[in-house]
């Protein structure tokens, strides 16, 4: 669901029928060729096509062990560093593991049944159904289709828990616009009574989840709650097209907070790397103090 320079590995059995396939985002910088997630992308991980008669749980994990391992093999042995983020459908990293990746377990919060609004609210947090009702009086909440305005308001948002988010404005753009001509995204913020922008939020989806992708906000959302009446109406218009919502986690400890008193399950996911030696490992080590 982005841009840059892709492969992918496939793995097929004995009659030529595709059996797994990995995507992989490749990144060159100062001559080193890296695997990365590309921007805005928050999961990869292998796709399995399974046979209808695998039945016992032990051949569904010989089946991804064997193609998984195909897959691995494939991945250009010219990289210095290898990182995916799997989607929580992959609860099997082995192969990776017998490979030299490393795992750190990460967590999203999933709402599963979205079409039944009232059971839905019922699960928020007292507190949280409190400060949507007192949102709904301050804010008004209407569909945008610059996606510059809401990034723009994300940036802001990160920048206040330092954290760096530079997106190149014509990527985020062309991204946009392939998801609008597929009726895959929409553009939600908030204004004050008077007109002032307040906050925005960016919704994809795919044929069964939708995903929050984008949040941000120009003051203060714990006194001013207009993201979470965001979130709140992002679930609704959601819930006309799937039946699931992923609000795609963080391990930042304010939005873990905000998201588990949706009442979503908290689900983890896999964050896997690779370092080509022990002296690139070090080397990234030094780079992130």
């Amino acid at each position: 669901m982005t841009f840059g320079n892709w492969d992918i590995a496939i793995s097929k059995d004995k009659n030529d029928n595709i059996k797994a396939v990995l995507p992989y985002h490749i990144k060159k910088k100062a001559g080193f060729k890296f695997i990365l997630q590309p921007m805005l992308t928050p999961y990869a991980g292998i796709r399995y096509f399974y046979p209808p008669d695998l039945k016992k749980q032990i051949s569904v994990y010989s089946f991804q062990n064997k193609h998984a391992e195909s897959i691995i093999k494939q991945l250009p042995a010219n990289t210095i560093y290898q990182y995916l983020k799997f989607s929580p459908e992959i609860d099997n990293w082995f192969p990776f593991f017998k490979h030299g990746f490393e795992q750190t377990t990460r967590y999203t919060f999933i709402l599963k049944n979205i079409k039944d609004h009232n059971v839905i609210f019922n699960g928020f947090s007292n507190t949280l159904k409190r400060q949507i009702k007192e949102a709904n009086e301050k804010f008004v909440i209407a569909e945008e289709e610059d996606v510059c305005t809401v990034f723009s308001l994300m940036k802001n948002s990160l920048k206040r828990q330092n954290i760096k988010f530079n997106p190149d404005k014509d990527q985020i753009q062309k991204l946009d616009s392939k998801l609008a001509d597929n009726k895959q995204r929409k553009i939600l913020i908030a204004r004050d009574k008077s007109g002032k922008l307040i906050s925005g939020l960016y919704l994809v989806r795919d044929k069964k989840t939708a995903y929050l992708l984008g949040l941000g906000s120009d003051y203060n959302t714990q006194v001013d709650h207009s993201t979470k009446l965001l979130i709140w109406e992002s679930i609704k218009s959601a819930s006309k097209y799937v039946d699931v919502y992923d609000f795609e986690g963080s391990m930042i400890e304010g939005v873990e907070r905000l998201y588990k008193n949706f009442g979503g399950v908290k689900t983890p996911y896999f964050e896997i790397k690779k370092y080509k030696n022990r002296f690139i490992k070090a080397a990234f080590s030094l780079l992130k103090r």
